[in-house]
């Protein structure tokens, strides 16, 4: 069973999650308090699966409670409840918190959130618990250089306008996929999931953009990344973004396929940046049993880069096609059939914009026909999807 822990100041505030929520009591541990100081007593001696804090309390507040929790129990879903008119205090939570959600939250969305929170964790429940604890501490990721110093040029230009900044922020992942946190928390209160990265952009604003950057820190430095390429990694990841959106024959599913397609790698980053030393393993047992790096990975730790990124991805709370493609694109058939999707298109894209590498390694990945098939693909449209993929190989950056 799950253990919650809701934390509130206000009594009616906390009377109400707690009546709200008790139809949950069979499936949930859940406790209740009524202060900060009161929930790091417990966090003392006990730990939870997910921790659900007001922002703004007396004494120990919201980004407070969540900085400890990430510290010593960086395993905890962390999510943070803040009024609209709180988003400059809820900024503060931002390299803490892995959700929000906004006041007064409605039992159904509140259980919803809770429950995909579980889920999440469930990625990696069978794996090393050493890797959820990596995980669950990191704030940011590696950005390239160029695409940081060429914002902040952007952003002293009055000329820039949105357009200009979004086509700098689909350069790179890591960006990207914070933003998309950002705009998609619940106190934004949209009326559905945002996955374009211009529709982000047009929502959020240049000064809220701005103010993200410079004081979250989003964008870093790029450190070394042992034995991996990020230059490499971020073209890669922008050539299947692109490719994936134009096999997708549903428009609707566009913007998903191609931030999926730009994020599906990002556990690499993960290993490369927080376990160097298993990054490097998995590279030498890789080259040496001529397997394909994710099946390395699957050897020494238990869980590849797929299941790493898409756990990172949904304590963000991004949206779940995204999610189940980065965690499938090595392997779609755990996937039950459901037509040519998001998913589909991001394990065919990553497949064909590897076949034109000019250096293929021994183990490289291969077209799994039957499953192709089983989705109504036919040897005459993958002639044409690899037409496009050669096409799209001169300027994968449109």
């Amino acid at each position: 069973m799950k253990r919650i822990l809701f934390v509130d100041d206000e009594p009616p505030v906390l009377d109400g999650l707690q009546n709200l929520l008790r139809k949950n009591r069979r499936k949930w541990e859940m406790s209740f308090t009524a202060s900060g100081e009161a929930a790091l007593a417990l966090l003392q001696t006990q730990s939870f699966d997910v921790l659900v804090s007001d922002m703004r309390m007396s004494g120990v507040d919201g980004a407070q409670l969540l900085r400890y929790a990430k510290e010593h129990h960086p395993k905890t879903v962390r999510i943070i409840l803040s009024g609209y008119t709180e988003i400059k205090a809820a900024l503060q939570a931002m390299p803490v918190a892995h959700q929000f959600l906004s006041k007064p939250c409605d039992a159904q969305e509140l259980e919803n959130v809770v429950d995909r929170a579980c889920m999440v964790q469930a990625l990696l429940d069978d794996t090393d618990g050493n890797l959820r604890q990596v995980i669950g501490r990191i704030d940011q990721l590696p950005s390239i250089p160029r695409v940081y110093h060429a914002l902040m040029q952007a952003f002293a230009e009055d000329k820039a306008g949105i357009d200009d900044i979004a086509r700098l922020l689909k350069q790179d992942m890591a960006i990207c996929a914070k933003l998309l946190q950002v705009v998609n928390s619940a106190f934004f209160r949209l009326a559905r999931r945002i996955t374009s990265i211009e529709e982000a952009a047009r929502y959020l604003g240049f000064t809220m953009i701005r103010n993200l950057v410079l004081t979250l820190e989003v964008f870093q430095s790029a450190q070394p990344l042992h034995g991996l390429s990020l230059e490499a990694l971020q073209d890669h990841a922008l050539r299947v973004a692109a490719l994936a959106r134009r096999l997708c024959s549903d428009k609707s599913q566009a913007d998903d396929a191609f931030m999926a397609g730009l994020l599906h790698d990002i556990g690499r980053l993960i290993i490369a940046t927080e376990m160097p030393d298993r990054l490097k393993q998995t590279l030498q047992l890789a080259a040496q049993e001529q397997i394909a790096p994710y099946q390395a990975e699957y050897q020494i730790l238990g869980v590849s880069h797929a299941e790493i990124g898409a756990y990172l991805l949904g304590l963000w709370g991004l949206p779940y096609p995204i999610i189940e493609a980065a965690a499938n694109h090595h392997q779609p058939q755990r996937v039950p059939q459901r037509g040519f999707d998001v998913l589909a298109a991001v394990y065919l894209a990553n497949l064909l914009v590897q076949e034109l590498a000019p250096y293929h390694p021994p183990g490289s990945q291969s077209l799994d026909w039957a499953y192709l098939e089983s989705l109504g693909v036919t040897p005459a449209q993958l002639v044409e999807w690899r037409d496009l993929a050669s096409e799209q190989n001169q300027s994968p950056k449109e």
